[in-house]
């Protein structure tokens, strides 16, 4: 473990949490927000730790204020610090202020994420939870949002990403869409309205069904996976639907599955945060309880065990879209 020089003795509880503030958010009026406390207050604290450790702590970058390397070293220890006093004095943290800052697109919120929520509420009763939903790319790096979660291929500028979870597709529509034109076998598509996701194409799940129908050219395209789905409870036509933004329509009738065939998606879901800082404990234990979310399943598939409702153990611009 790296040792840091300490001229006049250890530094105070309040300026560690102000390193970790500022470092999780990379701005100084960011951290003073989070802390109650001002600006001034902030820079104050940071700059007395640098004198005390003998190094400089952040240097800025446009309007951003980025841990240097030497701070990352230190931050590892005093996270460390932080979290050990956390777990000695549980029912202090259980009662005292917290709040998480969470950057999602609007699809993955309306559609997964939000009926989920509650487990987490369950799971950390004083934190407040703020859901971000946008699907601007820029906006998930926005000062405040502590972790963010996207869909896509994993590489994305400025941003440190952790893999989550892969996605199955597969063919849904209306139960009367389905009933009305006999749909049975894969072949029964040549008949149907195939709708259109301007990221996501059907020819790799039609392959897969053995089909040589090409890549449809015609009919309802739109950007976004909820808007794809909300046409296909319309009866619009036949979706490729990712399975866990459909899982909702499916238990509840609102959709059926078409045919057995399914195929894996080229992209996957990722928790990111700006490049140059970590996650705090909370978001941590949030993206803890995320991956237990991803490996769950269905929320109606599991048993009414409270375990797996609120324990957080047992989750280019084409890659970025729903």
């Amino acid at each position: 473990m790296r040792k840091f020089n300490r001229n006049s003795g250890l530094p105070s509880l309040q300026t560690l949490q102000a390193l970790d503030a500022a470092a999780r958010h990379g701005s100084y009026t960011a951290a003073a927000a989070e802390l109650g406390l001002t600006h001034g207050a902030i820079s104050h604290r940071i700059r007395e730790l640098e004198q005390r450790v003998g190094l400089t702590l952040f240097e800025r970058h446009g309007r951003l204020m980025r841990p240097t390397r030497d701070a990352m070293a230190l931050l590892a220890v005093a996270r460390q610090a932080l979290l050990l006093l956390e777990g000695a004095f549980p029912a202090e943290r259980e009662g005292g202020p917290g709040r998480l800052v969470i950057g999602v697109h609007p699809a993955l919120a309306t559609r997964w994420l939000v009926p989920r929520l509650g487990g987490f509420a369950r799971f950390r009763p004083a934190v407040t939870l703020e859901v971000r939903s946008t699907a601007e790319l820029g906006d998930f790096l926005a000062t405040g949002v502590d972790i963010a979660v996207r869909y896509g291929g994993g590489r994305w500028p400025d941003v440190q990403a952790e893999y989550l979870a892969g996605e199955r597709l597969f063919p849904v529509c209306s139960p009367g869409y389905a009933q009305g034109l006999g749909l049975e076998t894969p072949a029964d598509l040549e008949r149907c309205t195939l709708l259109r996701h301007a990221w996501q194409p059907w020819l790799p799940w039609l392959q897969a069904a053995g089909l040589a129908l090409a890549e449809p050219q015609s009919g309802l395209l739109v950007s976004d996976s909820s808007m794809l789905i909300a046409a296909a409870e319309a009866g619009e036509g036949v979706a490729l639907a990712k399975a866990r933004y459909a899982e909702a329509a499916l238990a509840e009738g609102r959709l059926q599955r078409l045919f057995d065939v399914s195929v894996d998606d080229v992209h996957g879901y990722y928790a990111i945060w700006p490049t140059g800082r970590q996650p705090d404990v909370l978001a941590s234990a949030f993206l803890t309880w995320l991956k237990h979310q991803f490996d769950a399943g269905p929320v109606r598939e599991r048993s009414r065990d409270p375990h797996l409702e609120t324990s957080p153990h047992p989750e280019g611009a084409a890659s970025c879209q729903h």
